[in-house]
């Protein structure tokens, strides 16, 4: 590898989107993290920016290094590094923090070893989800999304299958940040083990006409399509100022509202970003009427695909297979991608 500063970044991600529980996530423009990765003599990292005080600072503790350990396992790689990471995201808020930490080490990683292409994407993301597993459940949604860009779909883990499309950019996203932070950890522990065929009846049909509404930028039906009768549920009294924020939104005429993965933050779709910076500062006023402070953020779906310069056949389009047979592309042509054997 070069001996100077090879860098990579990942966006922010909005993961479940109401009935998506674990299958759906954007990645959203505007926040990012950032790892840099250079030779040394021994393994060392840094963590520098937002909420940095709060991450852990070691190689084998942080999500990075523990993502380019396993890396490394993967590919036989030994070189030792020294890893800076730049945090642009606020952790526990439900915007894919730890993921996009993930996300950028493996693609720095890819960047400064390539060989390690040769993984093929699904054998990045098995090593990549490392990370998350460290901190918050093995769970793919967050780091699919920041590693693939726009809106993914897991299909399933073992193996992996995933299916990425970008949405429509008439589509703007209204988000409140409350300064409280939430754990995904403890918010995936008080999760219902049994939910009633009814309610899951119901997430199914508005997760499949949530995802056409995505990709058709119907924000207005997307909304609709935001009730979940899971995880959400059981999630909201952890959360002060939610039902401020709700009745905030539903006042200001917004269709539908959400938790950001498993808060604390939460979003409404809107039809341009006018529209949805009312939104946001409604939602923010909600949680203000309970106590809790909050920052309206407007931005949108981050269509980029941040791991496509270093697999060239992707396209806009694509699902990633990891399995037997090979890993198969938009229009159902075998890619160029090696398969990887589950």
């Amino acid at each position: 590898m070069a001996t100077g500063w090879i860098r990579a970044r990942a966006p922010a991600t909005i993961a479940n989107l109401g009935p998506g529980f674990d299958v759906f996530a954007l990645a959203i423009r505007g926040l990012a993290d950032e790892v840099a990765v250079r030779p040394a003599e021994h393994d060392s990292l840094r963590v520098q920016g937002v909420d940095a005080a709060d991450l852990p600072s070691t190689f084998s503790s942080n999500t990075a290094g523990i993502v380019i350990e396993a890396l490394r396992a993967a590919t036989g790689i030994t070189q030792s590094l020294e890893v800076r990471v730049t945090k642009g995201i606020p952790s526990g808020r439900g915007l894919g923090s730890s993921a996009a930490s993930c996300a950028a080490a493996a693609l720095v990683f890819l960047r400064a070893f390539p060989k390690s292409r040769d993984l093929g994407i699904a054998g990045v993301v098995r090593a990549a989800v490392e990370g998350e597993a460290a901190v918050s459940g093995r769970h793919y949604d967050n780091l699919a999304a920041a590693l693939l860009g726009g809106f993914v779909t897991l299909g399933s883990s073992e193996p992996v299958l995933v299916s990425r499309i970008p949405v429509n950019p008439r589509i703007a996203l209204a988000i409140a940040i409350p300064r409280f932070v939430l754990r995904t950890a403890d918010m995936r522990g008080i999760l219902p083990s049994v939910v009633p065929l009814r309610d899951a009846v119901s997430n199914v049909g508005h997760a499949a006409i949530l995802a056409l509404a995505l990709a058709r930028g119907d924000s207005a039906l997307a909304g609709r399509c935001l009730e979940d009768r899971f995880a959400e549920p059981v999630r909201a009294p952890s959360l002060p100022g939610y039902a401020e924020a709700r009745s905030a939104s539903q006042r200001a005429a917004a269709p539908g509202f959400a938790l950001c993965g498993s808060g604390s933050s939460v979003f409404a779709f809107a039809p341009d970003r006018t529209v949805a910076g009312d939104l946001a500062e409604a939602m923010c006023d909600g949680f203000r009427s309970a106590g809790q402070a909050a920052s309206p953020f407007v931005t949108s779906v981050d269509n980029r695909v941040p791991i496509a310069g270093l697999f060239p056949a992707l396209g806009r389009r694509f699902y990633v297979l990891g399995g037997r047979g090979p890993a198969v592309g938009a229009l159902g042509r075998p890619s160029r991608i090696s398969p990887i054997e589950a």
